[in-house]
């Protein structure tokens, strides 16, 4: 058994599973590739590729593989600036988490639409602007679903490209997201929302612009209670 990936990853884990089983994932950013381990050690995928910016990681991810009996017969690593380096395995799941919202959606455009593969995401920060990028852009979120790890809460998002027309969207739902489970997790995740939403709309007041917006989500979080 792979040792404990923290709350955090552990839900893309479930998600791994319902969405499961999978030929082959690619684990983008896998850090230690204790995601992609997991999902061998559950049989959620055959074959899994682990991947990342910088050495010293997949050193660490190579390491953990070795002690978890793991050879190149079920997992590689490769040396790859998001999906660049992947061209060779024909993935049909994808994982790409802790990084932030705006990179994901960037190197979701840099490898292009991809119907056949399912996408679990894991933003650390603008959310917002991941939302905003799958909604305009052919993709749909099938689900999100929210944990708290060390009290800090996240999100992660299961998502298809299906090509479909831009769909419409507030303001609001760039934030807390369309799908909003009363669970103590998403009441943290909404907490955390409305806590950076007053700070933009006292910026906004500030410097006179319109705090709509701003107004529109606080008060949204506010008949969520």
């Amino acid at each position: 058994m792979t040792r404990s990936i923290g709350d955090r990853l552990e839900l893309v884990a479930e998600l791994l599973h319902t969405y499961g089983p999978f030929r082959c994932m690619a684990d983008v950013g896998s850090d230690h590739a204790l995601l992609a381990l997991r999902a061998l050690d559950r049989g959620d995928a055959a074959f899994a590729v682990a991947s990342d910016l910088r050495p010293g990681p997949l050193a660490r991810g190579r390491a953990n593989a070795a002690s978890h009996g793991c050879g190149e017969d079920r997992i590689r690593f490769r040396l790859s600036d998001g999906f660049d380096g992947l061209g060779e395995f024909a993935f049909d799941c994808a994982c790409v988490c802790g990084m932030g919202g705006e990179l994901i959606a960037e190197l979701l455009k840099r490898y292009g639409p991809r119907p056949t593969c399912r996408f679990l995401l894991q933003p650390m920060t603008a959310q917002d602007d991941l939302r905003r990028f799958l909604w305009e852009n052919g993709y749909r979120i099938d689900r999100e679903a929210f944990t708290c790890e060390r009290n800090r809460p996240y999100a992660v998002l299961a998502v298809r490209c299906t090509g479909e027309a831009p769909q419409p969207y507030r303001y609001a739902d760039l934030f807390l997201g369309k799908e909003r489970p009363r669970t103590a997790a998403f009441a943290a995740y909404a907490e955390k929302v409305r806590t950076q939403a007053e700070k933009r709309l006292s910026g906004r007041l500030a410097r006179g612009l319109d705090p709509t917006d701003e107004q529109s989500l606080l008060a949204e979080i506010a008949r969520m209670r």
